[in-house]
């Protein structure tokens, strides 16, 4: 009963004309139910007003805007399963809130629905992981970090947690031996104690879970030896890069992604990320950004890491994630998707052409296709973490991105 009402509440909720979506808080928004439709869609535009935040500062003086975006079109006609449809009509059934397509460095459409705007920011979820990885890229050029020491090496703290004694290589592509459960929908597993210890989730998913902060909550999670070298998506191991890097630098993470990714690209507008209770920054989940400055993110993985002339991730590392071998385990990313696999906080589609995204739960995507120079960043509202509601999940959102890449 209480999913029926939920998926009936957010069909009226989204089927509302855009001009009559108040800008204003709307009822019923806590720390129970921020997250999950109806509310989210309001909750992702206006994160501040709900959780503590940092900000991530862009450099006024160096903003690129991405060519072509005064001209782009607000609507494309594309043909999806065998029928010609506009992608405007497509927003409203999938809870897509923004769509920037880039295609050869200039962009070709720009849609918003909801209460996106193009200066407006929009929460990430784990499309932060990618984040995450890039800058740790740049760490590691620097010669601050080693990805064949272990975790132990730079925090001491979580040496006797279940990832202390793996190195960063294996912490980037989680293949590390911590005992962390990703399950959206069990208030036991970890993923759903790691929101309530951070504060960032209230109400009965967190009953008898103490806020403490991911500082104590971190060192406290589990070993589980006979997953090590084994790829497992685990939330948590983001985190504890994160901490590894604030650790190597002698800065916050935030004040990191600033400097080493978010001025360096040129971002036209300030991004963010939570924080817990401790002060710790989410890189596992907790970035938001405006549409336009996370299309950069794509376009600088698609330029092999260069922003201009300026070389701001090392050209090798974009290499690596695009070329990896299949693994078997992971689940395929898409009708193209023959051999996924994942790299440096990234998945990669295993399609032969290098093509990778970054993904998060409740719709949230950048896909970069190196051969066909597309970017397609969609930020979404789903109900539910991987959807909510027929037809709307991770499949349907590949084939929109598939049909988008071969109508432009």
């Amino acid at each position: 009963m209480k999913l029926f009402l939920l998926v009936v509440s957010t069909i009226i909720f989204v089927n509302a004309n855009a001009s009559e979506i108040s800008d204003q808080r709307p009822p019923g928004v806590t720390g129970e139910t921020w997250q999950f439709g109806p509310l989210n869609r309001w909750a992702y535009t206006h994160i501040t007003e709900i959780l503590p935040t940092k900000t991530i500062t862009n450099n006024s003086g160096f903003v690129q805007p991405i060519p072509g975006i005064k001209e782009a079109k607000n609507d494309l006609q594309i043909n999806l399963d065998g029928r010609t449809v506009l992608l405007s009509s497509l927003m409203e059934d999938q809870f897509i809130d923004g769509i920037l397509i880039i295609k050869n460095g200039t962009a070709m459409a720009e849609l918003y629905s909801g209460t996106l705007k193009p200066d407006r920011t929009h929460l990430m979820w784990s499309v932060s992981k990618t984040i995450a990885g890039l800058t740790t890229a740049s760490v590691e050029a620097d010669g601050l970090i080693n990805l064949g020491k272990t975790v132990s090496d730079y925090v001491p703290e979580l040496a006797n947690s279940g990832w202390g004694n793996n190195t960063l290589r294996e912490i980037l592509d989680m293949r590390d031996s911590s005992s962390w459960v990703e399950d959206y929908d069990s208030p036991e597993s970890t993923v759903r104690r790691q929101d309530c210890a951070d504060g960032l989730l209230t109400g009965p998913m967190c009953i008898d879970t103490e806020v403490i902060g991911n500082y104590k909550f971190l060192p406290a999670v589990g070993k589980d030896n006979s997953r090590r070298g084994k790829f497992i998506y685990k939330s948590g191991t983001t985190d504890v890069m994160a901490w590894v890097l604030e650790s190597a630098t002698g800065k916050r993470y935030a004040d990191i992604v600033s400097d080493r990714l978010w001025k360096p690209i040129g971002a036209e507008n300030n991004a963010g990320i939570t924080v817990d209770v401790s002060g710790f920054t989410l890189a596992s989940g907790g970035m938001f950004a405006s549409l336009r400055d996370t299309a950069k993110i794509g376009q600088l993985i698609l330029n092999k890491g260069k922003v201009g002339e300026i070389q701001v991730i090392p050209e090798n590392w974009i290499k690596d994630m695009s070329n990896q071998p299949g693994d078997n385990s992971i689940e395929s990313l898409g009708d193209q998707s023959i051999n996924p696999y994942y790299r440096s906080f990234i998945w990669g589609i295993g399609d032969g052409e290098g093509s990778l995204l970054a993904r998060g739960v409740h719709g949230q995507f950048i896909y970069i296709s190196p051969n066909s120079g597309v970017v397609i960043t969609i930020f979404s509202t789903w109900p539910n973490a991987d959807g909510g509601i027929l037809g709307v999940d991770l499949d349907s959102t590949m084939s929109i991105i598939e049909a988008i890449k071969n109508s432009i």
